[in-house]
Protein backbone atom coordinates (compact mmCIF):
# COMPACT_ATOMS: atom_id res chain seq x y z
CA UNK A 1 0.00 0.00 0.00
CA UNK A 2 2.81 2.35 -0.52
CA UNK A 3 1.61 3.55 -3.75
CA UNK A 4 -1.39 5.16 -1.69
CA UNK A 5 0.60 6.70 1.05
CA UNK A 6 2.82 8.14 -2.02
CA UNK A 7 0.34 9.42 -3.51
CA UNK A 8 -1.11 10.86 -0.66
CA UNK A 9 1.92 12.51 0.73
CA UNK A 10 1.91 14.37 -2.68
CA UNK A 11 -1.42 15.31 -2.80
CA UNK A 12 -0.63 17.00 0.85
CA UNK A 13 2.05 18.82 -0.03
CA UNK A 14 0.79 19.93 -3.77
CA UNK A 15 -1.78 21.57 -0.95
CA UNK A 16 0.19 22.82 1.71
CA UNK A 17 2.49 24.44 -1.64
CA UNK A 18 -0.53 26.30 -3.18
CA UNK A 19 -1.79 27.68 0.52
CA UNK A 20 1.90 29.18 0.55
CA UNK A 21 2.28 30.38 -2.38
CA UNK A 22 -0.82 31.96 -3.18
CA UNK A 23 -0.96 33.44 0.53
CA UNK A 24 2.83 33.89 1.57
CA UNK A 25 5.22 33.38 -1.31
CA UNK A 26 2.78 35.92 -3.70
CA UNK A 27 5.70 35.96 -6.04
CA UNK A 28 5.40 34.75 -9.87
CA UNK A 29 2.53 33.68 -11.72
CA UNK A 30 1.05 30.28 -10.98
CA UNK A 31 1.05 27.53 -13.20
CA UNK A 32 -2.29 25.88 -14.26
CA UNK A 33 -1.65 22.79 -12.19
CA UNK A 34 -2.17 24.76 -8.91
CA UNK A 35 -5.48 23.99 -7.27
CA UNK A 36 -5.61 28.26 -6.61
CA UNK A 37 -5.25 28.86 -10.43
CA UNK A 38 -7.63 26.20 -11.41
CA UNK A 39 -10.23 26.82 -8.76
CA UNK A 40 -10.57 30.62 -9.69
CA UNK A 41 -10.22 29.82 -13.69
CA UNK A 42 -13.42 27.09 -13.57
CA UNK A 43 -15.05 29.34 -11.26
CA UNK A 44 -14.96 32.68 -13.05
CA UNK A 45 -16.07 31.52 -16.38
CA UNK A 46 -18.95 29.86 -14.76
CA UNK A 47 -19.94 32.70 -12.56
CA UNK A 48 -19.54 35.35 -15.62
CA UNK A 49 -20.84 33.07 -17.87
CA UNK A 50 -24.07 32.86 -15.67
CA UNK A 51 -24.12 36.36 -14.63
CA UNK A 52 -24.19 38.06 -18.09
CA UNK A 53 -27.30 36.08 -18.35
CA UNK A 54 -29.17 36.70 -15.47
CA UNK A 55 -30.81 40.38 -14.98
CA UNK A 56 -28.90 43.35 -14.79
CA UNK A 57 -29.62 43.63 -10.80
CA UNK A 58 -29.20 39.98 -10.28
CA UNK A 59 -26.07 39.30 -12.36
CA UNK A 60 -24.44 42.39 -10.47
CA UNK A 61 -25.40 41.01 -7.25
CA UNK A 62 -23.60 37.62 -8.01
CA UNK A 63 -20.69 39.75 -9.35
CA UNK A 64 -20.50 41.40 -6.03
CA UNK A 65 -20.48 37.96 -4.15
CA UNK A 66 -18.23 36.08 -6.11
CA UNK A 67 -15.26 37.45 -4.38
CA UNK A 68 -15.73 36.49 -0.53
CA UNK A 69 -17.42 33.59 -1.54
CA UNK A 70 -14.33 32.26 -3.66
CA UNK A 71 -12.02 32.83 -0.86
CA UNK A 72 -14.32 30.69 1.39
CA UNK A 73 -14.09 27.78 -1.98
CA UNK A 74 -10.98 28.15 -1.86
CA UNK A 75 -10.33 27.42 1.52
CA UNK A 76 -12.31 24.33 1.30
CA UNK A 77 -10.47 23.42 -1.72
CA UNK A 78 -7.24 23.22 0.48
CA UNK A 79 -9.17 21.30 3.54
CA UNK A 80 -10.35 18.57 0.85
CA UNK A 81 -7.38 17.98 -0.87
CA UNK A 82 -5.69 17.63 2.68
CA UNK A 83 -8.20 15.31 4.18
CA UNK A 84 -7.76 13.64 0.85
CA UNK A 85 -4.36 12.94 1.05
CA UNK A 86 -4.48 12.20 4.77
CA UNK A 87 -6.88 9.38 4.05
CA UNK A 88 -4.35 8.19 1.40
CA UNK A 89 -1.50 8.10 3.96
CA UNK A 90 -3.78 6.06 6.68
CA UNK A 91 -4.82 3.97 4.16
CA UNK A 92 -1.44 2.92 3.30
CA UNK A 93 -0.32 2.62 6.97
CA UNK A 94 -3.59 0.26 7.70
CA UNK A 95 -5.28 3.20 10.27
CA UNK A 96 -7.45 3.30 11.82
CA UNK A 97 -6.97 -0.75 13.32
CA UNK A 98 -9.71 -2.37 12.10
CA UNK A 99 -10.89 -0.41 9.14
CA UNK A 100 -9.50 -3.25 6.89
CA UNK A 101 -8.73 -0.98 4.19
CA UNK A 102 -12.40 0.38 4.24
CA UNK A 103 -12.41 4.25 2.56
CA UNK A 104 -15.18 5.38 4.25
CA UNK A 105 -13.83 4.44 7.47
CA UNK A 106 -10.82 5.97 6.80
CA UNK A 107 -11.82 9.48 4.84
CA UNK A 108 -14.00 9.66 8.05
CA UNK A 109 -10.86 9.16 10.55
CA UNK A 110 -8.56 11.34 8.80
CA UNK A 111 -11.58 14.23 8.82
CA UNK A 112 -11.70 13.51 12.71
CA UNK A 113 -8.34 14.21 12.78
CA UNK A 114 -7.81 17.39 10.52
CA UNK A 115 -9.13 20.01 13.67
CA UNK A 116 -7.97 17.51 16.17
CA UNK A 117 -5.49 14.85 16.64
CA UNK A 118 -7.02 11.68 17.01
CA UNK A 119 -4.92 10.19 19.73
CA UNK A 120 -7.41 8.02 21.25
CA UNK A 121 -8.00 6.08 17.66
CA UNK A 122 -4.31 6.10 16.65
CA UNK A 123 -2.38 2.53 18.18
CA UNK A 124 1.24 3.17 16.93
CA UNK A 125 3.23 6.19 18.10
CA UNK A 126 4.12 6.93 13.89
CA UNK A 127 0.24 7.23 13.78
CA UNK A 128 -0.26 9.08 16.50
CA UNK A 129 2.24 11.71 15.64
CA UNK A 130 0.98 11.94 11.56
CA UNK A 131 -2.22 12.59 13.62
CA UNK A 132 -0.89 15.27 15.13
CA UNK A 133 0.86 16.97 12.30
CA UNK A 134 -2.36 16.34 9.90
CA UNK A 135 -4.13 18.65 13.02
CA UNK A 136 -1.28 21.08 12.85
CA UNK A 137 -1.91 21.78 9.03
CA UNK A 138 -5.46 21.56 8.81
CA UNK A 139 -5.46 24.05 11.58
CA UNK A 140 -2.40 26.01 10.04
CA UNK A 141 -4.27 26.32 6.90
CA UNK A 142 -7.44 27.74 8.50
CA UNK A 143 -5.34 30.40 10.54
CA UNK A 144 -3.68 31.42 7.38
CA UNK A 145 -6.55 32.22 5.39
CA UNK A 146 -7.96 34.19 8.42
CA UNK A 147 -4.47 36.46 9.08
CA UNK A 148 -4.46 36.96 4.59
CA UNK A 149 -7.93 38.92 5.26
CA UNK A 150 -6.90 41.83 6.75
CA UNK A 151 -3.91 42.55 3.90
CA UNK A 152 -6.21 41.79 1.43
CA UNK A 153 -9.18 44.12 2.41
CA UNK A 154 -6.75 46.78 3.43
CA UNK A 155 -5.49 46.90 -0.21
CA UNK A 156 -8.94 46.91 -1.47
CA UNK A 157 -10.10 49.70 1.03
CA UNK A 158 -7.03 51.78 -0.35
CA UNK A 159 -7.44 50.99 -3.89
CA UNK A 160 -11.59 51.94 -3.87
CA UNK A 161 -10.52 55.25 -1.43
CA UNK A 162 -8.23 56.67 -4.20
CA UNK A 163 -11.45 56.10 -6.94
CA UNK A 164 -13.56 58.36 -4.89
CA UNK A 165 -11.41 61.37 -5.69
CA UNK A 166 -11.61 61.46 -9.47
CA UNK A 167 -13.99 63.71 -10.33
CA UNK A 168 -15.19 65.81 -12.52
CA UNK A 169 -17.15 68.62 -11.68
CA UNK A 170 -19.79 69.12 -14.89
CA UNK A 171 -20.46 65.48 -14.26
CA UNK A 172 -20.87 62.96 -17.13
CA UNK A 173 -18.11 60.43 -17.87
CA UNK A 174 -15.22 61.34 -17.18
CA UNK A 175 -12.71 61.20 -20.22
CA UNK A 176 -8.82 61.80 -20.74
CA UNK A 177 -8.95 64.94 -21.70
CA UNK A 178 -10.96 66.48 -18.78
CA UNK A 179 -8.49 64.42 -16.81
CA UNK A 180 -6.41 66.45 -17.69
CA UNK A 181 -8.26 69.92 -18.14
CA UNK A 182 -9.59 69.37 -15.13
CA UNK A 183 -6.48 69.00 -12.63
CA UNK A 184 -4.48 72.07 -14.63
CA UNK A 185 -7.77 74.07 -15.00
CA UNK A 186 -6.29 74.24 -18.98
CA UNK A 187 -3.06 76.78 -18.00
CA UNK A 188 -0.99 75.37 -15.07
CA UNK A 189 0.80 71.93 -15.98
CA UNK A 190 2.83 72.09 -12.63
CA UNK A 191 -1.05 71.01 -11.14
CA UNK A 192 -1.13 67.99 -13.62
CA UNK A 193 1.95 66.73 -13.15
CA UNK A 194 1.60 66.64 -9.13
CA UNK A 195 -1.75 64.93 -10.67
CA UNK A 196 0.33 62.26 -12.46
CA UNK A 197 2.69 61.82 -9.33
CA UNK A 198 -0.28 61.27 -7.09
CA UNK A 199 -1.74 58.60 -8.91
CA UNK A 200 1.66 57.23 -9.68
CA UNK A 201 1.61 55.78 -6.06
CA UNK A 202 -1.47 54.79 -6.30
CA UNK A 203 -1.00 52.57 -9.17
CA UNK A 204 2.51 51.41 -7.62
CA UNK A 205 0.12 50.04 -5.08
CA UNK A 206 -2.32 48.39 -7.32
CA UNK A 207 0.91 46.74 -9.26
CA UNK A 208 1.98 45.25 -6.20
CA UNK A 209 -0.99 43.74 -4.21
CA UNK A 210 -2.57 43.11 -7.86
CA UNK A 211 -0.04 40.79 -8.51
CA UNK A 212 0.39 38.96 -5.37
CA UNK A 213 -2.74 38.58 -4.80
CA UNK A 214 -4.56 38.57 -8.40
CA UNK A 215 -8.30 37.98 -7.12
CA UNK A 216 -8.42 41.87 -5.89
CA UNK A 217 -8.89 42.32 -9.69
CA UNK A 218 -12.48 40.78 -9.05
CA UNK A 219 -13.80 42.85 -5.72
CA UNK A 220 -15.91 45.46 -7.20
CA UNK A 221 -16.35 48.48 -6.40
CA UNK A 222 -19.14 49.48 -4.26
CA UNK A 223 -20.15 52.67 -6.18
CA UNK A 224 -21.67 52.62 -9.04
CA UNK A 225 -19.82 53.82 -12.49
CA UNK A 226 -17.20 53.00 -10.73
CA UNK A 227 -14.18 50.56 -11.27
CA UNK A 228 -10.35 50.29 -10.39
CA UNK A 229 -9.74 49.35 -14.21
CA UNK A 230 -11.55 51.81 -15.75
CA UNK A 231 -10.14 54.08 -13.27
CA UNK A 232 -6.42 53.04 -13.97
CA UNK A 233 -7.14 53.50 -18.11
CA UNK A 234 -8.73 56.97 -17.71
CA UNK A 235 -5.87 58.28 -15.56
CA UNK A 236 -3.39 56.10 -17.67
CA UNK A 237 -4.67 57.04 -21.18
CA UNK A 238 -4.73 60.90 -19.70
CA UNK A 239 -0.75 60.49 -19.00
CA UNK A 240 -0.75 59.40 -22.33
CA UNK A 241 -2.23 61.69 -24.26
CA UNK A 242 -0.21 64.48 -22.53
CA UNK A 243 2.58 62.73 -23.39
CA UNK A 244 1.67 62.55 -27.00
CA UNK A 245 0.45 65.89 -27.70
CA UNK A 246 2.63 68.22 -24.69
CA UNK A 247 5.84 69.33 -25.81
CA UNK A 248 7.79 68.50 -22.65
CA UNK A 249 5.40 66.19 -21.06
CA UNK A 250 7.38 63.35 -22.23
CA UNK A 251 10.82 64.23 -19.63
CA UNK A 252 7.91 65.20 -16.86
CA UNK A 253 5.58 63.13 -14.06
CA UNK A 254 3.00 62.50 -16.64
CA UNK A 255 5.52 59.84 -18.86
CA UNK A 256 6.60 58.38 -15.06
CA UNK A 257 2.81 57.89 -14.84
CA UNK A 258 2.12 56.04 -18.05
CA UNK A 259 4.86 53.69 -18.05
CA UNK A 260 3.50 52.68 -14.41
CA UNK A 261 -0.21 52.36 -15.67
CA UNK A 262 1.03 50.58 -18.85
CA UNK A 263 3.28 47.83 -16.56
CA UNK A 264 0.45 47.68 -14.25
CA UNK A 265 -2.23 46.69 -17.10
CA UNK A 266 0.42 43.98 -18.86
CA UNK A 267 1.62 42.53 -15.84
CA UNK A 268 -2.55 42.47 -14.19
CA UNK A 269 -3.29 40.86 -17.47
CA UNK A 270 -0.73 38.29 -17.38
CA UNK A 271 -1.39 37.04 -14.22
CA UNK A 272 -5.20 36.92 -15.25
CA UNK A 273 -4.21 34.78 -18.01
CA UNK A 274 -6.78 37.58 -20.22
CA UNK A 275 -5.64 38.39 -23.72
CA UNK A 276 -5.85 41.29 -25.93
CA UNK A 277 -9.03 42.53 -27.57
CA UNK A 278 -10.03 42.34 -31.38
CA UNK A 279 -10.33 45.88 -31.25
CA UNK A 280 -9.75 48.95 -29.41
CA UNK A 281 -11.50 52.51 -28.54
CA UNK A 282 -8.00 54.65 -29.36
CA UNK A 283 -9.45 55.93 -33.31
CA UNK A 284 -9.14 58.75 -35.19
CA UNK A 285 -12.26 60.44 -34.84
CA UNK A 286 -12.12 60.19 -30.87
CA UNK A 287 -8.44 61.08 -30.97
CA UNK A 288 -10.37 64.52 -32.69
CA UNK A 289 -12.42 64.94 -29.64
CA UNK A 290 -9.51 64.97 -27.50
CA UNK A 291 -7.57 67.06 -29.95
CA UNK A 292 -10.56 70.18 -30.18
CA UNK A 293 -10.13 70.11 -26.41
CA UNK A 294 -6.33 70.62 -26.20
CA UNK A 295 -6.30 73.27 -28.87
CA UNK A 296 -8.58 75.69 -26.08
CA UNK A 297 -6.00 74.80 -23.73
CA UNK A 298 -2.94 77.47 -23.53
CA UNK A 299 -0.43 74.54 -23.62
CA UNK A 300 2.45 74.30 -25.27
CA UNK A 301 1.20 71.60 -27.99
CA UNK A 302 3.19 69.58 -31.18
CA UNK A 303 1.46 69.58 -34.43
CA UNK A 304 -2.06 67.51 -35.10
CA UNK A 305 -0.37 64.59 -37.25
CA UNK A 306 2.27 64.46 -34.76
CA UNK A 307 0.49 63.95 -31.69
CA UNK A 308 -1.58 61.71 -33.55
CA UNK A 309 1.06 59.05 -34.53
CA UNK A 310 2.55 59.50 -31.20
CA UNK A 311 -0.58 58.29 -29.40
CA UNK A 312 -0.79 55.49 -31.64
CA UNK A 313 2.78 54.18 -30.61
CA UNK A 314 2.54 54.92 -26.88
CA UNK A 315 -0.73 53.41 -26.47
CA UNK A 316 -0.13 50.03 -28.46
CA UNK A 317 1.88 49.14 -25.40
CA UNK A 318 -1.00 48.40 -23.27
CA UNK A 319 -4.41 49.25 -25.25
CA UNK A 320 -5.48 45.96 -26.39
CA UNK A 321 -4.90 44.89 -22.86
CA UNK A 322 -6.42 47.46 -21.07
CA UNK A 323 -9.41 46.30 -23.15
CA UNK A 324 -9.47 42.97 -22.75
CA UNK A 325 -9.20 43.25 -18.95
CA UNK A 326 -12.44 45.29 -19.19
CA UNK A 327 -13.91 43.34 -20.98
CA UNK A 328 -12.86 40.19 -18.57
CA UNK A 329 -13.82 41.71 -15.65
CA UNK A 330 -17.06 42.70 -17.12
CA UNK A 331 -16.11 46.54 -16.12
CA UNK A 332 -18.86 49.36 -18.08
CA UNK A 333 -16.82 51.39 -20.88
CA UNK A 334 -15.77 54.14 -18.93
CA UNK A 335 -15.66 55.97 -15.54
CA UNK A 336 -18.47 57.83 -13.17
CA UNK A 337 -17.36 60.52 -10.53
CA UNK A 338 -19.73 61.46 -7.81
CA UNK A 339 -20.93 64.98 -9.78
CA UNK A 340 -22.75 62.83 -12.18
CA UNK A 341 -25.25 60.99 -9.45
CA UNK A 342 -27.96 62.66 -11.68
CA UNK A 343 -27.16 60.44 -14.51
CA UNK A 344 -24.76 58.00 -13.88
CA UNK A 345 -27.73 55.39 -13.39
CA UNK A 346 -28.85 56.05 -16.69
CA UNK A 347 -25.30 56.01 -18.50
CA UNK A 348 -23.83 52.74 -15.94
CA UNK A 349 -26.87 50.69 -16.85
CA UNK A 350 -26.56 51.84 -20.67
CA UNK A 351 -22.61 50.89 -20.08
CA UNK A 352 -23.27 47.59 -18.19
CA UNK A 353 -25.53 46.15 -20.22
CA UNK A 354 -23.27 46.38 -23.53
CA UNK A 355 -20.62 44.88 -21.23
CA UNK A 356 -23.04 42.68 -20.72
CA UNK A 357 -23.93 42.00 -24.89
CA UNK A 358 -20.02 41.80 -25.42
CA UNK A 359 -19.82 38.77 -23.15
CA UNK A 360 -22.47 36.70 -24.64
CA UNK A 361 -20.70 37.28 -27.79
CA UNK A 362 -18.32 33.84 -29.08
CA UNK A 363 -14.25 35.25 -29.56
CA UNK A 364 -13.18 34.23 -32.36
Amino acid sequence: MWIATAGGALLIAAMIADAIGTLVVTRGRGGRWRPTTAWYELTWTIVRAVSVRLPARAGEALLNAYPALSLLGLLIVWLIGLLLGWALVYLGLGQPPGAHGDWATTVYYAGTGLFAASFGSARATSAQLLSLVETVMGLGTVALMISYLPALYGAYSRREAKLLTLDDPIGGRITPLRVIVVHSGGTDLERLYRFCADWEQWMAEILESHTSYPMLALFRSQHAGQSWITALGVVTDAATLACAAIDGAEAREAYFLHRRGARAVNDIADRLRVREAESDWMTRENFQGAWSGLVTTSFPLRPEEETWERLVELRARYGRRLQGLIDFLLAPHGFWGHSAEETVRQEVAAAGAAARRRARRPRA
